[in-house]
């Protein structure tokens, strides 16, 4: 068991906002997958469901997008113009590490929602398009956090995070066990 009185204060922050982010996801994709009736399409084939899939990619990545437009219009208005003059300021370096880590979560998002589609039915479809909402959840969250305090980006970073290694647990676990 973690005691949490081990570990320094800034510590205890992150994993109680780890703690609050696997909660939120659980309930998140619980409350999205039976309590919320998404209207989809028929989605009888593994290449619609891959298609839907690959469509569903568009708000994950406009996050990515939204950080290359803060840290294009940071520099624009800023010395920080040159990139090699050192001159970021604070919240440009966390637009930067923003984007870095956008990029990172969203290219283990984007493949495994893809290998995800195709191991799905036409029902647990539905399960992509909350995940994706999930993610834009978390990106927006780890920002808002890490422009606070930056000790604050954990609970978005979980909320990013713990789905896709779920998702890609599951699909490791569909390839080397099923038979489809």
């Amino acid at each position: 068991m973690i005691n949490l009185l081990s570990f320094n204060p800034q510590q205890q922050i992150v994993v109680r906002r780890a703690l609050s982010a696997l909660i939120f996801c659980l309930t998140f994709v619980l409350i999205g997958y039976f309590v919320i009736a998404l209207p989809l399409p028929l989605l009888n084939t593994p290449e619609s469901r891959l298609i839907f899939s690959l469509r569903c990619q568009i708000f994950p990545l406009l996050m990515l997008f939204a950080g290359i437009v803060a840290v294009g219009n940071g520099r624009f208005s800023s010395p920080a113009i040159n990139p090699l003059a050192n001159a970021e300021s604070e919240a440009m370096r966390i637009h930067l590490r923003y984007l870095s880590n956008t990029l990172e979560q969203f290219v283990l998002f984007f493949a495994g929602s893809l290998i995800l589609s195709t191991f799905l039915d036409t029902y647990s479809i539905k399960l992509i398009p909350i995940l994706a909402t999930l993610f834009v959840v978390g990106r927006i969250a780890f920002w808002i956090g890490y422009l606070k305090e930056p000790i604050e980006r954990a609970f978005g970073l979980g909320v990013t995070l713990y789905p896709t290694i779920a998702v890609l647990i599951y699909d490791a676990y569909c390839v080397l066990f099923l038979n489809n």
